[in-house]
Order: structure tokens, then C-alpha cells, then sequence
């Protein structure tokens, strides 16, 4: 059984206190957090270091380049099959660019901003279950 403890969350938003909320939010729960403030940040961390993430939240709209376009070039310039959960001020769920990447598996889950802490849990905690396990 996957336990909260052994997993690491990566958190990249270029809010300082999103990512301070959300990694506030979840150390309470027991997860570890990483939090990156630019896409390229997260991108280089991924090539120069052998991240153990489990998990990443994307904020759609950072100031160096969409979510979607990070959630892209991490699957493609990466080896990381971590699940991606989109978190948004801007899109809601039943936008078409969030219905098409949920749809091919690009993001696992989508968040609103505000995020409400336990429709993020149960995001995290679904993401997760369905993990693929690569070995």
C-alpha cells in the first residue's frame, strides 16, 4: 500500500505563495514537496538530477511557459511518467484544453484555483491509485 510518506510531490507555480500553500497543505499530510517557481527550472531539474518525484502539480499559466506545453516537453525530453495534475485561476474543467489532455492522459487530474484542499487530496490520492509503475 502506497503511503503518503514515500511519495514526493513536485510543485511548480510562479505564485511564491501558491507554492508555499500548497506545500504547506501537503506536508500536513505527509507527502515530501519539491516547489519550482518556472518551467524551466522544473525541466532542468528533471535532466540534471534523477528526481524520485511521484507526482507533479503544474499551474497552467507560469511566466515562462504553459502547463501543457511543461506537462509536454517533461513527457517528452524526460524519462518521468510521474502523474501531472493541472491546477488553473484561468480554465475550468470542461474547457476544451483541459477535456483534450485529460482525455490522452497528458494531465491525470484537473484543480481549480482556489484550490480546495480536499478535492486536491482526492485528486492526488486518485492520480496515484492509477499510477503506471514503471520498473
Amino acid at each position: 500500500m502506497l503511503t503518503s510518506l514515500s511519495v514526493t510531490v513536485l510543485v511548480v507555480d510562479d505564485e511564491p505563495d501558491v507554492c508555499w500553500a500548497l506545500e504547506t497543505l501537503l506536508r500536513r499530510n505527509g507527502f515530501t514537496v519539491v516547489t519550482m517557481e518556472s518551467g524551466a527550472e522544473a525541466l532542468r531539474w528533471f535532466k540534471e538530477s534523477t528526481p524520485t518525484c511521484r507526482l507533479i502539480l503544474l499551474d497552467a499559466k507560469l511566466a515562462d511557459i504553459e502547463g501543457v506545453e511543461l506537462a509536454r516537453r517533461i513527457r517528452a525530453e524526460t524519462s518521468c511518467a510521474a502523474p501531472m495534475i493541472l491546477v488553473s485561476g484561468y480554465f475550468y474543467k470542461d474547457d476544451s484544453i483541459v477535456q483534450d489532455n485529460l482525455r490522452t492522459g497528458l494531465i491525470s487530474a484537473f484543480v481549480t484555483k482556489p484550490v480546495h484542499h480536499g478535492e486536491l487530496l482526492k485528486a492526488i490520492h486518485a492520480a496515484l491509485s492509477t499510477e503506471k509503475v514503471s520498473h
